[in-house]
């Protein structure tokens, strides 16, 4: 059983330091808007560095179908666009 430790707020230089710590590789941002200019959220995924380009792409995807599907149940809100780190929009 893994524990886990309580969420806390992270100044994104704290987030850099804890990515370099744990040897991650930064992969894209998600950022999730509700309404034109209004966010709901913003997710960035980190994966080990042990994965094979095939597995990180495929945790990525299957990560971003859980993290579409989880944000527009909790805000009961259809998303209006995805804005991944290179600003491609996906519907």
């Amino acid at each position: 059983m893994t524990s886990q430790q309580p969420l806390r707020q992270m100044s994104t230089r704290e987030w850099e330091r804890a990515i370099t710590a744990a040897d991650l590789v930064v992969g894209p941002a998600f950022g999730y808007l509700l309404t034109p200019g209004e966010y709901a959220a913003a997710v960035h995924v980190a994966t080990g560095d042990s994965l094979t380009s095939e597995a990180r792409q495929q945790l990525i995807t299957e990560l971003q179908k859980a993290i579409d599907a989880t944000v527009t149940r909790v805000m009961s809100s259809q998303i209006i666009r995805t804005v991944t780190r290179d600003e491609e929009a996906e519907r």
